[in-house]
């Protein structure tokens, strides 16, 4: 069985056992597993990601055949794969996004565990759960007792079918709304959604029905250990070390100390190994010899056995031509082999690229399933959608018009068949400014409705404003998504149509488009994308920017048309009337940088952390908004002409310096002509956020 284009394997007596989609994202401890990620490759060709994985207490004869068993699937698959050894509690960002909302540790091992299960039956079920992390979310089973806790973290008591949320006075906000996320994915994934969700707050007395009377103080909080995030830590050392077995023997040469590497120093007749602190990056070229490949993962676990280096420090293999990122930016002068020679496109801060989003034509989902696969697309829309508001404690049907108000919350019920079987989702969206009480009701009701019309069978989605994922974009008759502002909705209480209205049209994912509606002010204008001006006149103006695509301007017609404007007049940017400036109270300063040309360098948010007495960077993966600038942290943000350093009001001051010095390294640990002096790194405070910054998020709310 497979979930999707993933498959996992536990190692069982030297041999490899699949494991259940319903287990994946639970790992025993005592086991090791291999995990395989099939992709598509941008010459369109099959990929993987292979991953294994090493429990903290699996043995050294499972963690051998392991690697063995791996080997024999890198060999099976042509020698293509991009290998991983992942440990737990050391995991790479990418693998942790597989297992959504959170990766889960189990004590023991999985032969015991996948074994005498009975249907329905969670009279035996009590344990506690550990839950760690902002974005990349861990929860470890530990002991059910007072020592476990800790007052600067959550836990979850999972006593079948009542599940009892903990956290500590110190835990941050984002840590809780993960904690409940992790608790309504095990009632709706474990429980059939049957289980009693309560969350206790801080209050240490509603602990004592689980662990009995207190014997003491909850201790104050144990720091995660440092993990290695992105290679930009000052003072780490990085060396490049030729593997040859020529001579007879399989012998290690440091071939240079000093980074970046050129890419010349690689030769494709034998492997490559870079050691660089946390992690090492294994190269196989292509005139290998077959015992050198299948030796490179060994090779490099012997390595961090030669030099003493931690036992935790990450391993990637991969073949020559199938170069990761990241072990690209470890040489100045890297040049891929399909690369243009001469005068081919170049960066250029004069030109704004016009980006190539695609139209995404559904219908091909049967012919190329590869592209339903890539997009998580289940079907191509054209099945049942019912969209429902969040009135209070109660659900009332509305029009699917494809119009959504952020101050509101709804269920989109969408039904369908596939492979001859009724299947349902159920969508619960949450507005950016939906009330606390709706937001509360909200999976609750979904879960109501799950049972009640679909016998619990529904797969559920919770969804937020500007998160929405390429398929709930479907599901709109083909017309771009209108979020207004303002709410509720619903007779009696909807918020009065302002007689000037902002829409920012802007195309995502797959190509299409979502209007978000935002202050009616030049400040909000971006040359990216088009925005339709509503005024409390006759006219409408339809504004292009230099940098729009075609989706973006039809998409902008569209949503005229969708909002009863028939008559409008066109702006392209640089054009523009007295009269549309006079509409949003005068020009101004707004969104004019480029989006450059290159496909291959998209943006890339970080958030810096020392809550744990360790500072540490963690990318924000996929798609991501202004509810992930964290106001207790420092994010980067690498725009490629510019890095920006946004200090949330409550940021230590050793984070906001720290940052400042990440960001130096990050820049000149680049493999292209970008360094700190050449790149500037802007330092900006939140709700002081220039639209250089906040032109990178859809919808900004200044409010926020």
């Amino acid at each position: 069985m497979s979930k999707g284009n993933l498959k996992l394997w536990v190692i069982e007596n030297f041999e490899k056992k699949e494991v259940p989609c319903s287990e994946h994202g639970k790992f025993f401890n005592g086991d090791s597993y291999i995990a395989l990620k099939e992709k598509k490759a941008k010459d369109g060709n099959n990929a993987w990601d292979l991953h294994m994985w090493i429990g903290e207490k699996s043995t050294q004869d499972e963690y051998g055949a392991c690697a063995i068993l791996a080997s024999q699937m890198d060999e099976e698959l042509g020698g293509i794969p991009v290998q991983f050894r992942e440990t737990q509690g050391n995991e790479s960002n990418n693998f942790l996004a597989y297992f959504k909302p959170a990766i889960q540790y189990k004590a023991g091992g999985a032969k015991s565990g996948f074994h005498h299960v009975k249907i329905n039956d969670f009279s035996e079920m009590k344990r506690l759960l550990w839950v760690r992390g902002r974005h990349q979310v861990r929860a470890d089973e530990v002991d059910l007792d007072w020592a476990s806790l800790n007052t600067s973290d959550c836990f979850i008591f999972d006593m079948g079918l009542d599940i009892d949320i903990w956290c500590g006075p110190k835990s941050n906000h984002f840590e809780r709304l993960q904690t409940m996320n992790v608790a309504n994915s095990i009632n709706n994934s474990e429980r059939g959604g049957k289980a009693r969700v309560k969350n206790m707050g801080t209050d240490e007395s509603e602990l004592r029905k689980h662990l009995g009377s207190q014997p003491g103080p909850i201790a104050e909080g144990e720091p995660e250990p440092p993990r290695a995030r992105i290679s930009v830590k000052s003072g780490n050392k990085i060396e490049l070390y030729q593997i040859s077995d020529s001579s007879g023997e399989v012998e290690t040469c440091l071939i240079s100390d000093k980074s970046p590497f050129k890419q010349q120093m690689l030769n494709s007749g034998d492997v490559f190994l870079i050691s660089a602190s946390a992690q090492i990056l294994v190269w196989k070229g292509k005139g290998a010899s077959k015992e050198e490949r299948k030796a490179a993962m060994n090779t490099a676990v012997s390595f961090i056995k030669k030099f003493n280096l931690p036992q935790n420090t990450k391993i990637t293999v991969m073949a020559e031509h199938g170069e990761t990122a990241i072990f690209k930016t470890f040489f100045r002068d890297w040049q891929n082999l399909d690369a243009q020679q001469g005068l081919g496109k170049v960066w250029s801060i004069n030109k704004i690229a016009k980006v190539a989003k695609v139209d995404f034509d559904a219908s091909q989902l049967l012919e190329k399933p590869d592209l339903a696969a890539k997009y998580q697309l289940p079907d191509d829309g054209s099945g049942d959608v019912k969209v429902f508001r969040i009135e209070g404690s109660d659900v009332n049907e509305v029009d699917n018009s494809g119009q959504l108000y952020g101050g509101d919350c709804y269920i989109i019920a969408y039904n369908y068949q596939c492979r001859g079987r009724n299947q349902s989702i159920l969508y619960y969206w949450i507005g950016s400014k939906a009330t606390k009480d709706e937001i509360t009701a909200l999976p609750i009701l979904t879960i109501q409705m799950d049972n009640d019309v679909y016998r619990g069978n529904a797969t559920q989605i919770r969804v937020t404003q500007g998160h929405e994922p390429p398929h709930l974009l479907l599901l709109f008759g083909g017309k771009p998504l209108i979020v207004n502002n303002g709410g509720t909705s619903r007779a009696g209480g909807q918020t009065e149509t302002a007689d000037k209205r902002l829409f920012h049209v802007k195309s995502g994912m797959m190509g299409k488009c979502r209007a978000v509606e935002v202050e009616c002010e030049a400040s909000k204008l971006n040359s990216n994308d088009t925005f339709l001006l509503i005024t409390g006149t006759s006219r409408s103006f339809n504004w292009i920017g230099r940098g729009a695509c075609d989706n973006e301007k039809a998409a902008c017609a569209e949503v005229s048309a969708e909002l009863g404007i028939t008559d409008f007049t066109l702006l392209e940017e640089g054009e523009e009337s007295d009269e549309f400036w006079d509409e949003l109270g005068g020009k101004c300063d707004y969104y004019t940088s480029p989006i450059l040309e290159d496909a291959d360098t998209p943006m890339r948010l970080f958030e810096c952390c020392d809550s744990t007495g360790n500072f540490r960077v963690e990318e924000v993966i996929g798609d991501w908004n202004q509810s992930d600038l964290n106001c207790t942290n420092v994010m980067l943000l690498d725009a490629w002409s510019a890095l920006y350093v946004w200090v949330g009001n409550e940021a230590s001051e050793n984070e906001q310096k720290e940052a400042m010095k990440t960001a130096e390294n990050y820049i000149n640990l680049d493999s292209s002509q970008r360094s700190a002096d050449s790149t500037a790194i802007i330092r900006i405070v939140q709700g002081q956020e220039p639209p250089s910054f906040s032109g990178f998020f859809q919808g900004w709310d200044d409010s926020l």
